[in-house]
Order: structure tokens, then C-alpha cells, then sequence
């Protein structure tokens, strides 16, 4: 069934209720969507996964947001499908409603590709939407009521990329990731440092039919309760990233800004940035009685290029993000990101299937749908249900 603004309004609010009465019923045939996101109905129980309590379990989290390079995202997207599938894993894919828009108009196999996969859909935003910080006038010195009105209505029409304002002739957000992929998306993100917009923002993507929330980047689990719930999401949960960190002789050196391990593999240091041989060290690191939660991020652009993301100086007033400009925006301005060579290119991509091999080989790959069932078998206490029992053999293995 399709969606409609309609269902996703009045049909997917109920899943978060029942998250808490039961496991998650995420079972699909092979060639169809998962549809966790779409509703989840109490008495479904998952079927076991014939596996072994892992030693951990791997997210790969994809962010997807390059609108200037749409031909790079939709080949990467593609090649990214393709290599999880090699593995029999999924990826989850967090897509923003303008991507969704460009891919429809100029590379729809790439929507087609991902409707009919085993692929996880989550959801995030990037400027000019008001919930992203710096972009957010729109939402100060309102009331609560008018900050909630606002974002459904930025997460139900368009996005004009040039001015911010909204394009209420066409549908754009959350609602357009949920009725062109046909079903809500899992997880969302709140990038906003005011509590008041965010406990909105999650307040109101709960109702369109969200269960899990980024309330952290990249790392941030207690150890002795892995699953928490806030603003009525599951907290997306992770023990450690395999995406940026010091290795070798630049552990000695200061600043809050580690390297991504993509960024590093054509140096003198690249034997230190490998991320398989990072996930394999740290989780031999790894002393706590339960299995490890790890994500692995990576943006699409990553793949092909470096550097800022190409449109940051449409948005910003320098490659480092330190002041939002004011609309209109120059979607012409300079393109902030470097195109890899193509042996660099390959280089990223041979370094990325060698995780993903070895998490599929070794360990147990999950998406945040996984997470959702593991969490609402584990209970209220937040503890860890025994590990491969709890999940659905959603893919195969």
C-alpha cells in the first residue's frame, strides 16, 4: 500500500506504543522491504536468526546528502546496495527529503532500487530546514505549539534550497521519504542545541511514525544499559564508531577534530586508518560481559570526494562551518569538496568492503530496525536479551 500523508498522519503513530508491549514483527521475504518503520503490532513475535550470540553487533549508517553531486550520491547508493547485498546484510540509508526529490526527478532507479531491498530507511536534515542549527529563525521566540506546526509542516511540503522557505505545492521531509519509499523512515535526527526545538522535533517525528532518535553521534552507551528511551524514541545506541579516531604519532596530538579513517588511507599512516583492523582492535579491547554496539558512518559523498561537503558555501561563510549565512543562498557558490582520483576511490571502497566482509563474516551486521526489536525484547530495564534470539532473520546470513 502506498502512503499517504494521510497514513503516515493517522496510521504509523501507533508503533511506538507497541513497541513496548512486544518484539517487533520485521520479517520479509527475500526482495522486500523491511517495515518496521510502518507500524509495529504487539502480538508478532521475529523469528530467530540461526546464529550464535555475537560479539558485537555493526550498524553501517550511510549519510546521504550530496544535492550538488546527485550523479556521484546515485552511483554510490547503487554500489553501496550492491555490496551490502554481496554479504547478505543491510545497510540503513538516512536520506533527507530534497535527495529524495533530485533522485525522483534525475536518477529514480536509485528510489526503485532501494523501495524493493532488505535496506534500512532513517531520516535526517541538512541547511537550509529550520531544525538544523544556525537555520532555525523560524523557530525562536514561538511558542512550543507554533515551533511543532512549523516542523510538520517542513517535514510535509517542500524545501526551497535557495531561500529556506517552505514549497507548499509539493511534498517534502519525512512525509515524501515515507510515501516514495513506502514506508516511514526508522530512525531521525534532531540537530538542533535548543532543548525546546528538539523535544519538538522528536515529539512530532514520533507521531509521523519514527522509533529511534540520534540523540548521540557517534558514541555514548552506558555499558550497563545499552537501551534507553527518551522523548519516546529508542536511543540509537553505540559503544564506539569505526569512523574517525588518533592513531600512531597523531594520538600525541591535540585538538577535537580526529581524522576519518577514509581521509587517511593514502598517507604514511594508512595502515592505522584500515577500519577493519580498528573494529578487530577495539572489540579485542572490549571487556564488558555484553556484546559491543558499534556504527560505522560514512556520508556518500566520502566515497568520491574530500574535503567540505560541496555545498557548504552556499550555506556558510567558510569551509569550516563557523557562521550560517542569512537567505537568500547561493546554490551557485563555489564547490567546497575535491573530486578522489579514481585510485583513491577505490582505495576507500576496497577498505569499506573489508569491514563490511569481515562484521558479516564475524559478527552479527544489524540497522537500527534490528536494534528496535533487540531493544523492545531486551525490556524495560534496558538490559541485553540474549543476543540472536531476540532478532528476526529479516536478511540472509
Amino acid at each position: 500500500m502506498p502512503y499517504t500523508r494521510r497514513t503516515i498522519l493517522a496510521g504509523l503513530a501507533v508503533g511506538l506504543a507497541t513497541v513496548a508491549c512486544g518484539p517487533a514483527a520485521l520479517n520479509a521475504g527475500p526482495g522486500k522491504p523491511r517495515t518496521a518503520g510502518a507500524g509495529i503490532t504487539a502480538d508478532a513475535t521475529p523469528t530467530p536468526a540461526a546464529c550464535a550470540d555475537p560479539r558485537a553487533y555493526v550498524q553501517f549508517v550511510v549519510n546521504v546528502h550530496d544535492t550538488v553531486h546527485i550523479d556521484e550520491s546515485a552511483a554510490t547508493l547503487l554500489r553501496a546496495t550492491a555490496l551490502f547485498e554481496k554479504y547478505g546484510v543491510a545497510g540503513d540509508f538516512y536520506l533527507t527529503g530534497p535527495m529524495v526529490r533530485l533522485y525522483a526527478e534525475k536518477h529514480p532507479e536509485v528510489l526503485e532500487r532501494l523501495k524493493h531491498s532488505q535496506m534500512t530507511i532513517s531520516y535526517h536534515v541538512r541547511p537550509p530546514h529550520p531544525l538544523y542549527s544556525g537555520f532555525d529563525q523560524r523557530l525562536k521566540g514561538v511558542s512550543d505549539a507554533q515551533i511543532k506546526q512549523t516542523l510538520g509542516d517542513y517535514e510535509t511540503y517542500g524545501l526551497n534550497l535557495a531561500t529556506g522557505d517552505l514549497v507548499r505545492s509539493e511534498t517534502g521531509g519525512y512525509t515524501l521519504v515515507a510515501e516514495t519509499l513506502g514506508r516511514a523512515p526508522v530512525t531521525v535526527v534532531a540537530p538542533n542545541s535548543d532543548q525546546r526545538i528538539k523535544t519538538a522535533a522528536w515529539e512530532l517525528y514520533r507521531t509521523l511514525g519514527a522509533h529511534v532518535g540520534v540523540f548521540f553521534h557517534e558514541t555514548g552507551t552506558q555499558p550497563e544499559r545499552p537501551f534507553e528511551w527518551r522523548n519516546g524514541l529508542l536511543v540509537r545506541p553505540s559503544d564506539f564508531s569505526v569512523t574517525r579516531w588518533k592513531a600512531g604519532t597523531l594520538s600525541n596530538q591535540g585538538g577535537d577534530n580526529d581524522p576519518f579513517w577514509w581521509n587517511m588511507l593514502t598517507g604514511s599512516h594508512a595502515a592505522e586508518y584500515n577500519p577493519a583492523a580498528y573494529l578487530k582492535q577495539r572489540l579485542a579491547a572490549w571487556a564488558h560481559d555484553r556484546p559491543a554496539l558499534v556504527t560505522s558512518l560514512i556520508h556518500e559523498n566520502n566515497f568520491a570526494r574530500k574535503g567540505a561537503e560541496a555545498w557548504t558555501l552556499s550555506y556558510y561563510s567558510d569551509t569550516e562551518k563557523t557562521r550560517a549565512l542569512a537567505s537568500p543562498f547561493d546554490l551557485n557558490a563555489a564547490d567546497a569538496s575535491k573530486a578522489r582520483s579514481a585510485a583513491e576511490q577505490d582505495t576507500v571502497w576496497a577498505a569499506y568492503e573489508e569491514m563490511v566482509a569481515h562484521a558479516a563474516t564475524n559478527l552479527r551486521v544489524v540497522t537500527s530496525e534490528d536494534i528496535l526489536a533487540l531493544a523492545a525484547a531486551s525490556g524495560a530495564a534496558g538490559s541485553f536479551a540474549s543476543g540472536c534470539a531476540a532478532l528476526p532473520a529479516t536478511h540472509p546470513r
